[in-house]
């Protein structure tokens, strides 16, 4: 993997990616909400994964709000 892909898009801090691992990666049995994809800049989006860090603050966020 390339450095950029091992930053988060949002927080440019280390997504902990382990797409290719032996084993399955944090972010393949997590639901990333569309609205905080909808946050990457176009040109970055599906370049490397959003943190769980980012995920779990927009989670609480939301819940918050509703």
């Amino acid at each position: 993997m390339t450095e950029a892909e091992l930053n988060c898009p949002l927080c440019q801090q280390n997504n902990y990616c382990a797409v290719d691992s032996d084993e399955p990666c944090w972010c393949m049995n997590t639901k990333i909400p569309t609205e905080l994809i909808e946050q990457v800049p176009s040109e970055q989006r599906n370049q490397s994964c959003i943190c769980a860090s980012c995920v779990n603050k927009f989670n609480q966020l939301a819940k918050s709000v509703t």
